[in-house]
């Protein structure tokens, strides 16, 4: 069936928005000193380690990440997973964009960092919430869990955990190899992945008018 117009630009026009609150959120986060999302903190550790902004460095591990989803679905891999690279390099290109606009915000006491690691999670988790209800193209961070549980016929939210905490294992013998500490992946990356999918679990709750609006099954009444 195809896409009208009204509805291309209801449904991705949400997904622009979850993206740039995303975005947001993980510059925060970045800015924060005490670390980012667990989809994040690998790129961070790196952007630590060779002073290359943490948007580029997200930009090559989707990338990565899409790869890696070629090779879980072989076959079943198609041009359609191709299309996580769009919504991905512009969640990569609007975190630098955000790290710049941010960049005078305080953080020189534990209390204002930790003032930003909450801010960057509640607006991480309100854009998952908008990029999951948009029904347009999943991300890439979403796509290889996603992956993984379709061809081993597991629960996704399992999946989803074990992925968070590899990403953070692997972001932790990054910092401690490199830096000898653990810059880049702190407190804040617990809080986030502690908090983030309580908090997107809370909008869904709290705003199922919208979340059936964005629905595709009531498209046709719209």
């Amino acid at each position: 069936m195809k896409l009208s117009l009204k509805k291309f630009i209801k449904h991705f026009g949400v997904l622009v928005i979850g993206i740039l609150c995303m975005s947001a959120g993980v510059a925060l986060s970045k800015l924060s000193l005490l670390g980012t999302s667990p989809i994040s903190s690998i790129p961070n550790v790196i952007s630590n380690i060779t002073a290359i902004p943490i948007g580029q460095l997200t930009i090559a591990f989707i990338f990565i990440l899409v790869l890696l989803e070629a090779v879980v679905l072989r076959r079943q891999f198609s041009w359609q997973n191709l299309l996580q690279l769009i919504p991905g390099s512009l969640f990569g290109w609007f975190i630098d964009a955000f790290v710049r606009f941010f960049h005078s915000l305080p953080n020189q006491t534990y209390i204002e960092q930790l003032g930003l690691v909450l801010m960057g999670t509640v607006l991480l988790s309100l854009g998952v919430f908008l990029e999951v209800n948009s029904h347009a193209i999943i991300m890439p961070g979403e796509g290889l869990p996603n992956a993984i549980a379709l061809m081993h016929q597991l629960k996704f939210a399992k999946v989803k955990v074990y992925n968070d905490f590899i990403l953070i294992g692997i972001s932790l013998v990054l910092a401690l190899s490199f830096t000898h500490s653990l810059a880049g992946v702190r407190e804040g990356t617990l809080i986030a992945a502690f908090l983030t999918g309580r908090l997107v679990n809370f909008f869904t709750e709290h705003a199922n008018r919208f979340v059936d609006w964005m629905t595709p099954a009531t498209d046709a009444n719209n």
